[in-house]
């Protein structure tokens, strides 16, 4: 095996030429899309952060609202039960004097009856002595005896005793 110069010019030029093209066509192509799958990489993970951030405000906003509508929800439960509360003490104290009112008339009316009552009882107890004193008189002048007419007289306020005593008692 012989050196050739131009053998060895050649292949040099050929393996130059071959590094040149490589270069050219492969190398730089390859590299330019690896730099740009690098760069879309980096871009969506610029994305998702900016995604993450943006996810964990609106966790905190939504936290915070949720907080803020419990709270209102309580206040707002608190104020029913305030105003329920009151609603129910007033319906107590209107109930309360709705019945003293229905005791005060029905007292008025049990005072009126037995008022009335008391009038029909002397009314009658009159007209029982006025019947006993008729009866007495009667027998006096058809000859009765005074023990007879006393007798008669005790029996007479003995009636009227009892019909007082039931007449109150009736009240």
């Amino acid at each position: 095996m012989e050196f050739h110069l131009i053998d060895f010019i050649e292949h040099t030029l050929n393996i130059v030429v071959l590094f040149l093209l490589l270069r050219t066509f492969l190398y730089q192509p390859v590299r330019k899309f690896m730099r740009d799958r690098e760069a879309k990489f980096a871009q969506e993970r610029e994305q998702i952060d900016e995604s993450r951030t943006e996810a964990d405000t609106l966790k905190a906003q939504y936290e915070l609202s949720m907080k803020n509508a419990k709270l209102e929800a309580e206040k707002l439960a608190e104020a029913k039960l305030r105003s329920a509360e009151h609603e129910a003490e007033d319906l107590r104290k209107k109930a309360k004097q709705d019945a003293q009112l229905l005791l005060t008339d029905a007292m008025a009316q049990a005072a009126t009856e037995r008022d009335g009552m008391l009038t029909e009882l002397k009314s009658h107890t009159a007209e029982l002595a006025v019947d006993i004193a008729e009866k007495i008189l009667e027998r006096s002048q058809a000859g009765g005896s005074p023990t007879r007419d006393r007798q008669f007289l005790r029996q007479g306020r003995l009636t009227a005793e009892i019909a007082c005593f039931s007449a109150v008692s009736a009240d």
